[in-house]
């Protein structure tokens, strides 16, 4: 009987031993294998550019803003997640006529998979919608007020970003 009470005894302490260790192994991991994200913000233009369910592309990122009905702006961030693909803005599509603003034509299309999202970034045929950054009028260099747009680069956009040039 006394046997079997110092096996028990000698359980607890060796799994806080493993346990410890595993955790601190997590930290050294993390320590060790960051990954980089850089978030800046990017100048969308003054507000006075921008019109209810008019569609701008932020420089040549694939970044773009839209006015909404409700009189304010959504950012769209078209990179996919999982997959290196871009859904791409067509303008001139008819498929989004029902769901954009005045049945408006365009819709973002992902080349990769064919899915498409409405002007405003709603998926179209029950996807997830596209990611939307936050972005917040201040004072641009010239003076007026601007939009500024969060862009969160990603090592391997950032990587694919260099091998383009």
């Amino acid at each position: 009987m006394h046997m079997s009470k110092l096996s028990k005894l000698s359980l607890g302490p060796s799994a806080l031993l493993v346990t410890s260790f595993f955790f601190i192994g997590v930290v050294f991991w993390g320590l060790f294998n960051e990954t980089e994200i850089v978030v800046k913000y990017v100048d969308a233009g003054p507000v006075d550019r921008f019109a209810i369910g008019q569609v701008d592309q932020v420089d040549d990122l694939p970044l773009y803003v839209i006015g909404l009905e409700n009189g304010t702006l959504r950012a769209i961030d078209t990179r996919l997640e999982g997959s290196s693909c871009l859904a791409n803005w067509m303008p001139d599509d008819p498929r989004g006529r029902n769901i954009n603003y005045q049945a408006s034509y365009g819709v973002f299309e992902d080349t990769c998979s064919e899915k498409i999202w409405a002007a405003a970034g709603h998926a179209i045929g029950g996807d997830t919608p596209l990611r939307t950054p936050h972005l917040e009028p201040r004072p641009g260099v010239d003076g007026k007020q601007h939009i500024f747009v969060e862009f969160i680069i990603l090592d391997d956009f950032a990587s694919d970003e260099k091998s383009k040039k």
